[in-house]
């Protein structure tokens, strides 16, 4: 696993994207993990669990579709706002 810090990645989020395909990219913030970047080609080895989350998340997309950009910004402020 590489670990990256979150501006490095942003400035270079091509080149990472790419490594995860090889293997996770753990970022961090102020040294504190904040995401993890998994590549999820075929030959990636994505933690069952994951697999399974993705599998569903895609299949539920499929039947309803997504929601539009501003409405998922807004619902996640909601969800920020409560915690």
């Amino acid at each position: 696993m590489k670990k990256a810090p979150l501006e490095t990645v942003q400035a270079r989020l091509g080149e990472y994207v790419t490594s995860s395909a090889k293997h996770p990219v753990l970022i961090v913030r102020d040294g504190e993990p904040v995401a993890m970047l998994i590549g999820l080609g075929r030959r990636t080895r994505t933690p069952v669990k994951l697999r399974t989350v993705l599998k569903r998340a895609w299949k539920d997309y499929e039947e309803h579709g997504g929601i539009p950009h501003r409405e998922f910004w807004k619902d996640l402020a909601k969800e920020v706002g409560r915690s």
